[in-house]
């Protein structure tokens, strides 16, 4: 039967870019709460509460599971009753590759039936997969560098936040940028390509929805090898030949575009899905489990960043040990865009590989406030505790929460190396007594006169190491003083003197 061509979209295609905006419009306004200060309760870990990728490498990796995350296997039983849907339709990074593919690379239907063509390195995802959670498995969890969850959010806080009205700029934000930026413009050349090829949580989705209840099915005594429905396949399932089940995204153009009726999605219970295996190579997968458990000893062991304490590298208030806090931390970047002052931003060197974009205040690009808990508050993970204002700042009777010690320089602090009046740090220390208190003396400068000074001391039991007293210093470059990890509540060993 000859293809004749629709006026109007099927209901089923409104239907689903329906769904695929609305949850693009959610992700991309949850974020832009945060990055307001919005302090509604709004779900601004819904995403990834319902990440199975970041249940399974958390549990891997800590051997416990806190309990948001246990929604995770919502999605895997939603994958196993309908398939990979969270990827056809509720994926943001699934839509904006959409979006883009649509957008900037108008083909030619022979064009589209090339590039929508399954090739076997598609199966790299299954072995990142792999990789990723043998290397979870040993304590390293880095499932969300490749997260699409993770990787969207740090894209967007770090690449498209900054360049807004009022956005202040992340270090080293291009990194995450340029990777999302990339992986919309790899759509222009094939549609979703890290969907099909790279993404973790996609092999991870594809591995259930192999037995998923609902699938494609394709009536071969009608069908005419027409091949529209190759030419409207969003991911690489093709159809036409053997369906495959793991590689379906359930976008359902298939069916829509079928001008014979002959392919329907239904109820097939436990029929045989055909390919019965994943498309893999078994010394490729082997050697991606036995490279995930190899990797991270080695990067511990080459200075991987957790069993040493580093001066730069100050954990937000609530953080767990640096241990548990690596086992659970997915680097999503959504307390970096929670703070209100921009002093969380992401580790490039000051945690090691291991900790590589997981979060770090950075005293000089702002203070950490003194009642504020807005990190712990949308941590997805628990890696950073929920805190009570008056927990952090210890007025419920207990010890403050400390995240560092500020320390003077005195060879750029201008009352004792200039003999400059400047009172700035204690101004602005808002611990009650406050920290830094000052030695008072009368200074002769070079001509002979005297000047009265306020030399800056600090008192290492009452600072807690919000870094206020570094952000406000009027001494440009390196502040005069400066906040260091030592003293951090959540490592007894970090201490100026041990077992002080």
């Amino acid at each position: 039967m000859r293809w004749r061509p629709r006026r109007w979209p099927s209901a089923t295609l409104v239907v689903r870019v329906v769904y695929q905006g609305s949850f693009l419009a959610l992700f991309f306004f949850l974020l832009a709460s945060l990055a307001d200060g919005d302090t509604r309760d709004f779900p601004h870990t819904l995403f990834h509460h319902l990440d199975p990728l970041s249940t399974l490498g958390v549990a891997l990796a800590s051997w416990s599971l806190p309990a948001a995350l246990a929604w995770g296997s919502a999605l895997l039983v939603l994958t196993l009753g309908v398939g990979r849907v969270f990827c056809g339709w509720i994926c943001p990074l699934g839509t904006m590759q959409q979006l883009a593919s649509f957008l900037f690379s108008p083909r030619s239907r022979r064009e589209s039936l090339e590039v929508n063509r399954y090739r076997r390195w598609f199966a790299l995802k299954t072995y990142l997969l792999a990789g990723v959670l043998a290397w979870a498995l040993l304590g390293s969890l880095q499932t969300g560098l490749l997260d699409p969850l993770s990787l969207s959010a740090r894209g967007l806080a770090s690449g498209l936040w900054p360049v807004l009205p009022g956005g202040r700029a992340v270090p080293g934000g291009w990194l995450a940028a340029a990777l999302l930026v990339a992986i919309l413009v790899a759509s222009r050349f094939v549609p979703r390509l890290f969907c099909r090829a790279l993404c973790p949580l996609g092999a991870l989705l594809g591995l259930f929805a192999r037995w998923s209840l609902f699938r494609i099915q394709r009536g071969a005594s009608s069908c005419t090898q027409c091949t529209l429905c190759r030419f409207a396949c969003q991911g690489a399932d093709e159809p036409l030949g053997a369906h495959r089940a793991s590689e379906c995204h359930v976008c359902l153009n298939c069916v829509d575009h079928c001008p014979e009726g002959s392919i329907r999605f239904r109820f097939l219970g436990r029929a045989p899905v055909a390919p019965e295996i994943p498309d893999l190579s078994r010394r490729l997968l082997a050697g991606s489990l036995l490279g995930g458990l190899v990797a991270g000893p080695l990067l511990r062991a080459s200075g991987g960043g957790r069993g040493e304490a580093r001066a730069e590298r100050i954990r937000p208030p609530g953080s767990l040990p640096e241990m548990q806090f690596l086992d659970r931390c997915v680097k999503c970047s959504l307390c970096q865009q929670a703070c209100p002052t921009g002093a969380i931003q992401p580790a490039i060197t000051q945690a090691g590989f291991e900790g590589f974009w997981s979060p770090v205040v950075v005293p000089r690009r702002g203070g950490c406030e003194l009642a504020c808990t807005r990190c712990g508050e949308v941590c997805p993970t628990g890696a950073i505790e929920r805190l009570t204002a008056a927990r952090k700042t210890g007025y419920d009777g207990g010890e403050p929460v400390r995240i560092g010690t500020a320390f003077v320089d005195r060879g750029r602090c201008l009352p004792w190396a200039m003999a400059t009046p400047c009172i700035v740090c204690e101004e602005m220390c808002p611990t009650d007594p406050k920290a830094i208190w000052f030695e008072r003396i009368d200074a002769t400068r070079r001509d002979g006169s005297t000047v009265a000074l306020q030399r800056p001391l600090v008192d290492p039991q009452r600072c807690v190491g919000c870094g206020l007293c570094e952000n406000r210093c009027p001494v440009g470059e390196a502040a005069a003083i400066r906040v260091s990890s030592v003293g951090e509540s959540r490592d007894p060993l970090n201490r100026m003197l041990l077992g002080a």
